[in-house]
């Protein structure tokens, strides 16, 4: 599957504007919570694999593709489910860090999210929490047809679609999410538990 996005970064006043605006412009939003296992290869920066748990569901993800400097990310994207299972997300996990190793390779994200769902495209504003709290909206087509800069444009976000590269989200890792290097192997099977079971 391809997909075609924008991503931004919001202020904590942006988000909540927007999400008024966008809750009276095209009804309540779907939340929706995910902890995502963020494996970087440092060498290889078109590749990202994740382990996501979103609402109880897991699954190993892998997105393919340019996003570096780029206010239009276009990759391709797998997926393979998981049981919800505390020791075989773990294991998954375990095996990956080998196959990706090293220290700041894995980090741990949290986010709580409000999607809207459109034909054309879907809208998600999220609230990704850790060390701190950051903000960021993220615009997805959801056919070829449709024009992400238009609809970028039509819902006000245009001028905050915010261009990455490598150290932007080493940043963003530093300040926010957590190291797996940090925490213990029980820490980690507790955020699995409480994403999986809410325990």
């Amino acid at each position: 599957m391809n997909e075609e996005e924008s991503w931004g970064r919001l202020t904590p006043g942006q988000f909540e504007d927007f999400l008024t605006r966008f809750t009276d412009r095209f009804g309540a939003p779907v939340k929706s919570r995910r902890l995502a296992f963020s494996f970087w290869d440092h060498s290889r920066n078109d590749v990202d694999t994740r382990i996501r748990i979103t609402d109880g569901k897991a699954e190993i993800m892998q997105k393919v593709g340019s996003w570096e400097k780029n206010r239009k990310w276009s990759r391709s994207e797998q997926k393979v489910s998981l049981t919800a299972n505390t020791e075989e997300i773990f294991n998954a996990y375990q095996i990956l860090r080998v196959l990706i190793p090293g220290e700041k390779a894995c980090y741990i994200a949290q986010y709580e999210n409000f999607i809207f769902q459109k034909p054309e495209f879907e809208l998600k504003l999220t609230r990704q929490t850790g060390k701190t709290d950051r903000y960021n909206f993220e615009v997805e087509a959801k056919n070829k047809e449709t024009d992400l800069n238009k609809v970028l444009s039509d819902l006000g976000l245009a001028d905050l679609v915010t261009e990455t590269d490598a150290d932007f989200w080493h940043q963003w890792n530093r300040e926010l999410n957590l190291n797996d290097d940090d925490l213990t192997e029980e820490e980690i099977k507790g955020l699995i538990n409480e994403y999986c079971f809410g325990l």
